[in-house]
């Protein structure tokens, strides 16, 4: 039976990912900032228990953080979830988001390296913003390769200061430094990088003189590194499923769940533009995103590989008219009635993203559930978690 650790175990993906994991006959360890956030997610799922554990690593970021937990247990896999998020607190972009993103994930994989000696593979959960900013303005001059890159340079997010455009640039630079780190220590286990979004179709100045060269640059210098060391890159789009995580009020809802739930708790009274509501016009559903990343431990086909995964189209008319439909089919409860917002027009004019995500889909040999179970799953658990709080 493999052994896996999972970081940020209680995040929305971690715990769609754990779930898939014991599924396939895995036991799995999670890594937590704090001992509460394991009790609540074994409360929240009583049925792992005896299959689930958990290790507290209070900083990701800090030398050494994993060696006594490698040195404790034997580990076959790793899915490394963790990652900084960004915030309303968050302004400094080498403390919050750089270096933690950079380290949290070097941190980790000399612990592997040096005390793993049982491992065999890392994936790692990035983010697809490392690929694009995913505004309008990129979603239409371009499809989406496997070999694509945002053009943000860490000078470029030091002088622009805001949140999202930080949170790109580290996302990418931690990914670089995993394909950096693999090169010069060549570890024995191999490493898949699985990138999602949680926060995406955010439109800033494309004021970015010189640093488009990296779009092409710096796969130059990555792909060498692929092509010699077994590693996987899966890129998902914007992820939307049933939360599975424990959740202590509908204000804690990660950033996705509660993108859909805007569209029928009173926050729209007229549909929405698809951009102007959060959203990226792309789509998977996590557990789908899950099986990719459990596929992607030990399919060979994946090795050496970067993939895009998944790539449904995605707008505000999509989800409404899916809601609507499983009210009007009866497969929703009642609460959800009267509740969506009304169209009137303003969902047009989309630049929809071209995500060329045919290999990686094929090789991981993925099918997706269709718009009516991801969204109406989420809506039903949404629906649950209201009747919960009295609403």
């Amino acid at each position: 039976m493999p052994h896996t650790l999972v970081t940020g175990a209680n995040s929305f993906v971690a715990v769609h990912i754990i779930n898939e994991l014991i599924a396939q006959g895995h036991t799995v360890t999670g890594s937590l900032r704090r001992t509460s956030a394991g009790d609540a997610l074994l409360a929240e799922q009583p049925e792992w228990k005896g299959k689930l554990d958990f290790v507290v690593v209070e900083d990701y970021a800090k030398e050494g953080a994993f060696d006594a937990i490698f040195q404790a247990k034997d580990y076959d896999h790793i899915v490394h979830v963790a990652a900084p998020m960004f915030g309303e607190n968050q302004t400094d972009f080498d403390r919050d988001f750089l270096r933690p993103g950079v380290d949290g994930n070097l941190v980790l994989l000399k612990g592997a390296k040096a005390h793993a000696p049982t491992l065999k593979s890392v994936a790692i959960t990035g983010s697809i913003n490392s690929l694009t900013d995913g505004s309008p303005a990129a979603n239409q001059s371009r499809e989406y390769k496997n070999d694509s890159w945002n053009p943000v340079t860490p000078e470029f997010a030091r002088k622009d200061g805001s949140g999202y455009v930080m949170y790109q640039s580290s996302k990418k630079e931690a990914e670089l430094a995993v394909w950096e780190f693999v090169e010069k220590e060549k570890p024995n286990f191999s490493a898949s990088n699985l990138r999602l979004t949680n926060h995406i179709s955010y439109s800033h100045p494309q004021e970015q003189t010189g640093a488009c060269r990296y779009s092409s640059a710096l796969w130059d210098l990555v792909a060498p590194i692929v092509l010699g060391q077994k590693v996987t890159v899966l890129l998902p789009p914007l992820i939307f499923g049933p939360p599975l995580q424990a959740l202590p009020d509908l204000k804690h809802l990660n950033f996705s769940v509660g993108v859909v739930y805007n569209f029928f708790n009173g926050t729209y009274a007229e549909l929405p533009q698809t951009h102007a509501a959060g959203l990226f016009p792309s789509c998977i559903d996590a557990r789908d995103l899950a099986t990719a990343h459990v596929r992607g431990l030990t399919t060979p086909g994946a090795a050496n590989k970067r993939f895009l995964v998944g790539g449904a189209e995605l707008t505000s008319t999509l989800i409404v008219n899916t809601l609507r439909g499983l009210v009007e089919k009866g497969e929703l409860l009642e609460q959800l009635k009267g509740r969506l917002p009304k169209d009137t027009g303003k969902d047009t004019g989309l630049s929809l993203a071209r995500i060329g995500a045919k290999e990686g889909n094929e090789v991981l040999g993925l099918t997706f559930r269709s718009a009516e179970e991801t969204f109406g799953d989420l809506a039903k658990k949404v629906l649950e978690l209201e009747r919960k709080e009295g609403k």
